[in-house]
């Protein structure tokens, strides 16, 4: 049985929280030996982090969501639609935004059930200098302002630090030492560690290439398809025919790449994103 409240990591000298998030999406495994690491030997010398939990119902069932996309929830009621509204992702987000409001910085730990997607790390421009040694080649911002109801997105919005890491493939090894390199960073950016020796991961610095996050679509119908298979960051031009949405035409607004485009059978739901160079 996985824990509705977080696992609390004290270091009883205060004051400001920490947080860190896993398993959003239900079906993103994210190493779970990872947990074993952090809640049995992580030691902090100063400020306290939660460890917590993200989509509960979904990691029994090995499924991204039950009713709704977890990581679309974390905004305000007034503009949500009565489905959303009654939603188990609704009742959940509510649960890990009070920690939330705790806390003053949120790092969201993802991984892909698909393999060749992008490790890529998102969140805004202020946070150059946290991510200046996550292990990752590509990053992007914008999100938040264009999608806000990501953890990080909310975490923004209240005049806080949020950052999503997409880890690769979730079954490869090498995104389980994105995982721990990640976490190792952003703890050692705030100068919270008291033993590096419990992450095996060294991972080089990489050149950063930055992208902007540009238009998302949202599918019309229930009948969304890409017309071929799209690799995460292909490039795109302006005007190219890109999916049918039921039997409808959708062509990209820009030229620049492509990021989760995928086949969906939902109505209402973010099933791609234009990127452009920043």
């Amino acid at each position: 049985m996985k824990p509705i409240t977080p696992i609390i990591i004290d270091s009883w000298i205060p004051w400001p929280v920490l947080t860190i998030l896993w398993w959003i999406h239900g079906n993103e495994v994210c190493w779970v030996q990872t947990l074993d690491i952090l809640s049995q030997k992580l030691n902090i010398k100063r400020w306290k982090v939660f460890l917590m939990y993200g989509n509960l119902r979904a990691i029994d069932t090995n499924a991204r969501q039950i009713d709704c996309n977890l990581n679309r929830m974390f905004r305000d009621d007034a503009t949500m639609n009565e489905f959303e509204m009654n939603s188990y992702e609704y009742l959940r987000s509510r649960e890990i935004m009070k920690y939330l409001d705790q806390s003053i910085w949120c790092l969201d730990l993802h991984s892909s059930p698909s393999f060749g997607s992008p490790a890529l790390i998102i969140t805004e421009e202020a946070c150059n200098s946290i991510i200046e040694w996550f292990p990752f080649s590509r990053r992007c911002y914008g999100f938040s302002e264009m999608e806000p109801g990501w953890t990080d997105g909310y975490m923004f919005r209240n005049g806080k630090v949020g950052i999503c890491v997409e880890c690769w493939y979730h079954k490869d090894s090498d995104a389980f030492l994105k995982w721990l390199e990640s976490v190792k960073q952003f703890l050692s950016y705030y100068d919270m560690l008291d033993d590096i020796s419990i992450f095996p991961s060294d991972f080089p610095k990489e050149e950063i290439r930055t992208y902007r996050a540009k238009t998302a679509y949202k599918t019309q119908t229930d009948t969304f398809r890409v017309v071929k298979i799209f690799s995460d960051f292909e490039d795109i031009i302006a005007g190219q025919l890109i999916w049918y949405d039921d039997f409808i035409p959708v062509y990209a607004e820009n030229t620049g790449s492509i990021l989760f485009a995928r086949d969906r059978n939902q109505k209402g739901v973010e099933w791609f994103v234009e990127i452009i160079s920043a």
